[in-house]
């Protein structure tokens, strides 16, 4: 099972905290000021369900993705403990990669971040 906040550890203590946290926050800023855009165009238009509603409705999904991982990245680093939790998962650092795609997974981020959490309490 992927775990949202070790993949944001691991990102870290892979790539460096500034990086990694700045990434996240763009993640969160670039696609949701895209999605607006594109769904000011889409919804301006006389057909509403169109490719740009489609696009905005997913940039903006995408947008909240980050807000999972950007609010782990913050935690972990006040925390003082990136290199604890980032480099016990190196061994596993293959299966992170792959599994950031599923921030191209509308809100599947925001989904799991909140069930693990309750898990976790």
């Amino acid at each position: 099972m992927i775990e949202v906040r070790k993949l944001a550890a691991v990102d870290m203590a892979w790539l460096g905290t500034r990086l990694i946290v700045t990434e996240y926050a763009l993640g969160i800023i670039l696609p949701l000021a895209l999605g607006i855009l594109s769904l000011r165009a889409g919804l301006a238009q006389e057909d509403k369900a169109n490719w740009q509603t489609l696009l905005g409705i997913w940039l903006v999904t995408i947008s909240a993705n980050y807000v999972p991982l950007f609010l782990y990245a913050v935690v972990i680093t006040r925390a003082g403990t990136v290199r604890e939790e980032g480099q016990r998962e190196f061994a596993h650092a293959g299966r992170y990669g792959i599994q950031q795609m599923i921030i191209l997974v509308p809100l599947f981020v925001v989904i799991l971040a909140l069930a693990q959490e309750r898990k976790r309490r």
